[in-house]
């Protein structure tokens, strides 16, 4: 089976996905999701980077200090600040009667086998997740590339019979969970509904080997309304092992390399990583032309623990578990919150440069309520003059 590879999004440059043609966790049989995309910007002289959205997405959860949820708040009871201006604010939809596009993405790489045990319990608690209402489920592994398992399904013997087929995908292999979660972000894209949109990462916490373009992630949860849950493994585990692995050396950052061109897949129509010499990339190398200083802590915090990052910049929530009923537990709290947000949006000002925003959310009538939602977005235009195109090395 070959990789996957992230398809493009008409108004933004999106991440070139590595494809390795060896190593798939599932049968031969499986065929894999891909798509033609559109032409990609080759022009070198003058790169651009745009973030822009007609609405801005905003998961937001109401609570008491008691933990309750606050429940049949209309949108004249928010106030959403973009840089201390109020917006007006729609709310998209009830999330109670509404359904579900869910992708369930599962590392099989690395340390994940260890894991495996203690998700036995994983289909029952997708059904919980999903609800009664309308529901589909896309199942995901990855180590070096994401692999598809199962497509979208409202079916749950569906789902069962994808997790079937989570196997180990080598001790050594890649975790490429940025670039995983991109690509399911695109899956959603295309999904031909008014679902609610999210994805359940279980993983590390940290990333290995993805060749995303690190703003363009950035820039794209900050604004997606699609909600990513992190269920990683212990993060102990994960420092103790970055340690040692570098207790006789001087730590560097992992380098994001592309595969030989080899490895790639020889479909040229479903690839982009066959014009990466040409495209402009930025991996983990610093861009020749100046990115603001908070975008810089963002991909820096990227880096550090990718799980809890993702979370964070989509408005979701991140956990770390260690044992079958911490795995459990994790997930039956992330299924109330997946019920019980609202999905707020207002339009955005248009950014003549690229620049952070700052968002608050306020409900007047509850002062002493616990809102969880995003806290920014990017938006604006990013431009390099010319030759200071930043490439991966």
């Amino acid at each position: 089976m070959k990789p996957l590879t992230t398809p493009a999004a008409a108004a933004m440059l999106l991440a070139c996905l590595s494809a390795a043609a060896q190593g798939a966790p599932v049968e031969s049989g499986q065929s894999p999701r891909n798509s033609s995309p559109p032409p990609i910007q080759t022009d070198a002289g003058n790169y651009k980077f745009t973030a822009h959205s007609n609405l801005v997405f905003l998961p937001t959860q109401v609570r008491r200090k008691t933990g309750e949820t606050i429940y049949g708040l209309k949108p004249e009871q928010f106030i959403v600040e973009d840089n201390g201006v109020s917006q007006a604010v729609q709310i998209e939809e009830d999330p109670e009667s509404s359904g579900l596009s869910l992708v369930v993405v599962v590392q099989c790489s690395g340390f994940a086998a260890s894991e495996f045990s203690k998700l036995k319990g994983l289909p029952a608690m997708i059904d919980e997740i999903a609800g009664d209402a309308p529901h589909e489920v896309s199942v995901v592994s990855f180590g070096e590339a994401p692999y598809v398992l199962g497509g979208f399904s409202g079916d749950p013997d569906a789902t069962r019979l994808a997790l079937s087929k989570l196997k180990p995908c080598g001790h050594s292999a890649g975790a490429v969970t940025i670039d995983t979660v991109y690509y399911a972000m695109n899956m959603l894209k295309r999904r031909q509904n008014h679902y609610r949109r999210a994805i359940l990462l279980i993983s590390e916490t940290r990333d290995h080997g993805s060749r995303s373009k690190l703003h363009d992630v950035v820039a794209e949860l900050g604004i997606t309304d699609t909600v990513v849950y992190s269920v990683a493994f212990s993060p102990a585990r994960d420092q103790l092992l970055d340690a040692l692995q570098y207790s006789h050396e001087k730590r560097q950052e992992p380098t994001f390399t592309p595969p030989p061109s080899s490895a790639r897949t020889s479909d040229p129509a479903a690839s982009p990583a066959e014009s990466s010499d040409k495209e402009p990339i930025y991996l983990i190398h610093p861009p020749l032309f100046s990115l603001p200083p908070e975008l810089i802590m963002a991909i820096n915090a990227l880096r550090r623990n990718s799980a809890s990052e993702l979370a964070s910049l989509s408005g979701g929530e991140y956990i770390n578990f260690t044992t079958q009923s911490g795995f459990e537990q994790s997930l039956r709290r992330i299924s109330n919150q997946i019920h019980n947000y609202y999905l707020l949006s207002f339009k955005p000002p248009s950014s003549p440069t690229y620049s952070l925003h700052t968002l608050r959310v306020r409900v007047p009538d509850h002062p002493d309520a616990v809102i969880q939602t995003r806290k920014n977005y990017w938006s604006g235009i990013l431009d390099s003059p010319s030759g200071n195109v930043p490439q991966g090395k």
